[in-house]
C-alpha cells in the first residue's frame, strides 16, 4: 500500500494529511526559537544597545544640539539610531537566516522534510517569513529601547518628553523605517542564498557574514586600482556595489539632510533611482539563485 494512502474502517482508501504551509511556519518559528545562539545575539545586542544609548544620550554636545536646534538633533539622531539597527540587526539575520536554512543541508534534515510531502519551495517560503518574522520582532524591540532612551535623555534635560516631531522629522523618521525593512530583507535574502548555495552551515554563515565587509573593503580596493591604472573602469564600478548603495541610499532621498555615510558609498556620483535598482537587482538574484537551487537541486547525497 502507498505510504501517502490510507485505509478507514469503512475499507475507503484515504490520502493521509500533508504537511500544511501554516504547520511549516510554526515550525521554522520554533527552530528559530530554539536557537541558543540567537538567544545569545538578541541578550548580547540588547545590552549593547544601552550601553551605547547611555553614552550617547549621556552626551553633554547633544543636550546643548537638542536645546539649539531639534530638527538637526533629530535628524542626527535618527540616521545614529537607523544605522545601528541596520548594523546590529544584519547581523542577526545574516547569522540566523544562513543557520536555519544551512541546518537543514548540514544534518541532512531536509530530506526529511520534503519526504514528508513539504513542497521545496513551500519550505523555502515558510523559513523565509520565519524570519522576518524575527525583523519585525527586531525592528520593535529597537524601536521600543530607542524611544525610551530618547523620553529619558530629553526629560532629563528639559523636564518634558520627546512630545510631536514636526513634518520634516516626521518624513525621515519613516525614511528610516523604509530603510530597515529593506535591511531586513535583503540580509535575510542574502543568508538564505549563501546557505542554499554552499548546502552547507559554515560555508552560509562565513559568505553571509563576509559579503558586506568584503563589498565596503571592495571599494578601497577598486580606488587603488584606479589611482594605479588611471583607468575610469574601477571608479565606476563601485556604484553596482550592494553595500555602498545601501549606505548612500539615506543621503539619497533627501539631500537637503546633508547625512554623512557612516561606511563607503560609490566614488562616483549616483542618484537615488540607480541605489534602489542596484538594491533591487541584488535581492532579485539572491531570490531567483535561492529558489531555482532549492527546486531543482537534488537533495539525495
Amino acid at each position: 500500500m502507498s505510504a501517502t494512502a490510507t485505509v478507514g474502517a469503512s475499507g475507503v482508501s484515504r490520502r493521509a494529511p500533508r504537511p500544511s504551509f501554516a504547520g511549516a511556519f510554526r515550525g521554522e518559528v520554533l527552530k528559530l526559537s530554539r536557537q541558543r545562539s540567537l538567544w545569545a545575539l538578541l541578550i548580547g545586542g540588547t545590552l549593547l544597545l544601552l550601553v551605547v544609548s547611555l553614552a550617547i544620550f549621556g552626551n553633554d554636545s547633544l543636550k546643548q544640539q537638542y536645546q539649539a536646534s531639534q530638527e538637526h538633533f533629530w535628524v542626527n539622531t535618527l540616521n545614529v539610531l537607523g544605522t545601528l539597527f541596520d548594523f546590529g540587526a544584519g547581523i542577526v539575520l545574516l547569522i540566523s537566516s544562513s543557520r536555519l536554512f544551512g541546518m537543514e543541508y548540514s544534518s541532512g534534515t531536509i530530506r526529511v522534510l520534503l519526504a514528508r510531502g513539504l513542497g521545496r519551495v513551500q519550505l523555502y517560503v515558510a523559513k523565509v517569513a520565519a524570519l522576518l518574522l524575527l525583523g519585525i520582532v527586531l525592528l520593535a524591540g529597537f524601536s521600543l529601547i530607542a524611544a525610551g532612551a530618547l523620553e529619558v535623555a530629553i526629560h532629563s534635560w528639559t523636564g518634558g518628553g520627546i512630545g510631536g516631531l514636526d513634518p520634516v522629522d516626521r518624513e525621515y523618521l519613516q525614511v528610516i523605517l523604509v530603510l530597515a525593512a529593506l535591511s531586513i530583507g535583503i540580509t535575510i535574502l542574502l543568508g538564505s542564498a549563501a546557505a542554499i548555495i554552499g548546502r552547507s552551515l559554515a560555508f552560509g554563515i562565513g559568505v553571509a557574514m563576509g559579503f558586506f565587509p568584503a563589498d565596503n573593503f571592495g571599494t578601497l580596493i577598486l580606488y587603488i586600482l584606479q589611482r594605479i591604472t588611471k583607468l575610469d573602469l574601477f571608479s565606476n564600478l563601485t556604484a553596482y556595489l550592494l553595500g555602498p548603495n545601501l549606505n548612500v541610499l539615506p543621503s539619497l532621498l533627501d539631500p537637503s539632510l546633508k547625512l554623512r555615510p557612516f561606511f563607503a558609498t560609490p566614488f562616483v556620483t549616483v542618484t537615488a533611482q540607480h541605489a534602489e535598482l542596484v538594491i533591487a537587482v541584488y535581492a532579485l538574484a539572491f531570490l531567483v539563485v535561492a529558489l531555482v537551487l532549492v527546486s531543482r537541486r537534488d537533495v539525495l547525497e
